[in-house]
């Protein structure tokens, strides 16, 4: 295996990315590079690659995460790609993110039960927009489809509410003002039967 290549890391200048037969393989410190006698033109055994790779990268990135999902909880999508942008190898991200599902450290499942009652308390949404929110987050559609059945909320309530809230109890409005109601809940995500129960039920009270 040849050393082909050697070039600072942009990203953290103090490091360097080495190549292997033209390939990237991992970042390292100077002192690293000495100690595994890591030099441009020079052969690498493959034992010594695996090494690294196993030791040294791994617990690096397995660092990287862990301070990462130390501020607040993340998705698996998150954390890989936080991986990713500090150039760590698919193979490494992979690792990595199989040890932090293993320990629970992550769990996509907990996060969107987690989002979609936060979000419900603090500006609540349709089940359409929150799937769509988390998804963007990287949650899979079925895990979205199976949390948000296992959620006990009513959306035409919330609905109602937003209504309450955006006519400040002038009811009814008038045909311009029933458009820019109708538009908001669209945007919150709510279906036309939700949003039309919702207006039925403010004109029954």
């Amino acid at each position: 295996m040849l050393v082909t290549k050697i070039t600072p890391q942009k990203r953290d200048p103090a490091k360097y990315n080495i190549y292997i037969d033209e390939e990237y393989v991992f970042a390292l410190l100077p002192q690293d590079m000495e100690y595994f006698n890591i030099k441009e033109g020079k052969e690498v055994s493959e034992k010594t690659v695996v090494f690294i790779q196993k030791t040294l990268i791994y617990i690096q990135a397995q660092d990287k995460a862990l301070q990462f999902i130390g501020y607040k909880m993340r998705t698996e999508k998150e954390v890989a790609q936080k991986l990713a942008e500090n150039d760590f190898t698919d193979e490494i991200i992979e690792e990595v993110i199989n040890f932090l599902i293993k320990y629970k450290y992550i769990d996509d499942r907990e996060y969107a039960h987690k989002y979609i009652k936060e979000r419900l308390r603090l500006s609540p949404r349709g089940a359409y927009a929150l799937q769509m929110e988390l998804m963007q987050k990287g949650i899979p559609e079925n895990i979205c489809k199976e949390v948000l059945s296992q959620t006990d909320f009513s959306e035409t309530e919330d609905a109602v509410k937003w209504l309450e809230k955006k006519t400040r109890g002038q009811w009814p409005p008038d045909e311009k003002k029933k458009k820019q109601l109708y538009g908001f809940l669209q945007r919150k995500g709510y279906s036309y039967g939700v949003i039309k129960d919702a207006f039925e039920e403010m004109d029954q009270q």
